[in-house]
């Protein structure tokens, strides 16, 4: 049998997590990682003061994220994304890339210094049904 969680545990499980990520956090865009060693950071997004509103069906949906206008950059290509406190507290670490993935970049994989990356909606949802 398959586990399934009701829509309150499910709401309360992603509220739970996204939580954790506090006032002032970050979506830092990263070369390769883990969430134990997430890798070179290229791109930093500030978060909203509070960076997630309250689950709804078990997901987020993130608030305002604000653009990162001049990016540290690197030839090599994003291939995961953390979102982390203000303190740079891993809280969750995802995979991107240019389709099909948690996160999907849209101009390319590869951020080159001086650049502006942006995201323009992120949803996070902790437990399935």
């Amino acid at each position: 049998m398959a586990v399934t969680h009701s829509t309150a545990a499910q709401n309360a499980a992603t509220d739970a997590v996204t939580a954790l990520i506090g006032a002032s956090g970050n979506l830092v865009f990263r070369l390769s990682g883990t969430i134990g060693a997430p890798g070179t950071a290229v791109a930093t997004l500030p978060l909203s003061a509070t960076a997630f509103g309250a689950a709804s069906s078990g997901v987020a949906t993130a608030n305002a994220i604000t653009s990162d206008t001049n990016a540290t950059g690197n030839a090599s290509a994003v291939a995961n994304a953390s979102l982390q406190t203000s303190g740079a507290t891993l809280v969750i670490h995802v995979a991107v890339a240019a389709s099909a993935s948690d996160i999907n970049m849209t101009n390319g994989l590869t951020v080159a210094a001086g650049d502006t990356v942006s995201c323009s909606s992120l949803t996070y949802q902790a437990l399935s049904a």
